[in-house]
């Protein structure tokens, strides 16, 4: 699996098929307001069908209330962090195909394994432009 710098896959898992003349649903999990919110609108730019929540609650809301196809999850949560939130939701039947990519400040050594102990499918750090996230989301298409 080809990596970008800053991210990296830990599975093959990807997004299952859908109607051609459908964008993707994305749904980003960060409790940073403005960083969600600005990542948000560069996914929906990217022709993304993209949403954002702050916190773990409101990511198990909104994934039962319109499935996505791809979670991107921060890590360092208050409350719920992103490990539970993965976990959860791979633990639901109805959830499990989904890709979840942990977007988190802190090194993939650091997450790595419990990441893939909890669910997660790949990584990205945060902090940098946008553009090493599209093309990881555009490989796991």
């Amino acid at each position: 699996m080809k990596s970008f710098p800053g991210t990296t896959r830990w599975t093959a898992r990807t997004v299952q098929h859908a109607a051609t003349h459908t964008n993707r649903r994305l749904l980003v999990v960060d409790d940073y307001r403005p960083g969600a919110e600005s990542l948000t609108t560069v996914l929906s730019l990217a022709g993304y069908d993209a949403q954002c929540v702050l916190d773990g609650s409101a990511a198990l809301l909104a994934v039962a209330a319109q499935m996505p196809d791809i979670v991107v999850l921060d890590i360092n949560m208050p409350g719920m962090d992103g490990y539970t939130v993965a976990r959860i939701l791979r633990h639901d039947v109805t959830a499990q195909h989904l890709v979840i990519v942990a977007f988190t400040a802190q090194d993939e050594r650091t997450v790595r394994s419990d990441g893939v102990a909890s669910g997660f499918d790949a990584y990205c750090q945060k902090g940098a432009a946008p553009g090493p996230l599209l093309r990881l989301l555009e490989q796991i298409q």
